[in-house]
């Protein structure tokens, strides 16, 4: 049976303040943000305190990162958390929260991480692979900028990323792996 109250608090309390074991996480504030507000959303206990959504839209928009996110401020615009502080901000779902996303400016680093290839790097020469992808899909669906242009060849890259077995690899020509599968 769950403890509904004792999660609630402690998710509550994971958005209050982490403690020193927690700074290899640094860069990774949008998904703690995204994870604990999501659990709270599931649990409908998000509804229930102004000052903790305000306090996640202040963290997310110090995040910002070249129309994107980064994992924390100051640090390279990178899809994943992009994706992550999307998710956050359409659970909280006020004005305050749709307006930390800059759509004109995300737009444009999305085109900028498709390759030619069709897939998305997660960041600014980096990694191309059906992460990428589904992460650049997915926040240009949820924030209605998903244009012809993002999406053209992108069913076909993810179909290259199958493997001889019918997974998804990460990129084609890789073993599959399920979160792979997810994301194609």
């Amino acid at each position: 049976r769950l403890m509904r109250e004792k999660h609630v608090q402690y998710l509550r309390k994971g958005l209050a303040g982490l403690s020193g074991g927690f700074v290899a996480l640094d860069a990774s504030r949008p998904w703690l943000v995204y994870w604990i507000i999501h659990a709270l959303d599931l649990l409908e206990a998000l509804d229930d305190d102004a000052e903790i959504k305000q306090r996640c839209i202040s963290t997310l928009r110090a995040c910002r990162a070249e129309g994107a996110f980064g994992g924390g401020p100051r640090q390279l615009a990178h899809l994943a958390p992009t994706y992550a502080a999307t998710l956050a901000l359409c659970c909280i779902g006020s004005n305050e929260a749709f307006e930390t996303i800059d759509r004109p400016a995300l737009y444009q680093f999305l085109l900028s991480m498709k390759d030619a290839s069709n897939g998305f790097r997660m960041h600014d020469d980096g990694e191309v692979d059906v992460r990428g992808t589904y992460t650049a899909i997915a926040v240009a669906a949820l924030t209605n900028v998903l244009t012809p242009q993002l999406v053209e060849g992108v069913a076909e890259y993810a179909a290259s990323c199958q493997t001889y077995e019918g997974g998804f690899g990460g990129e084609p020509g890789v073993e599959a792996h399920g979160g792979y599968g997810f994301c194609a």
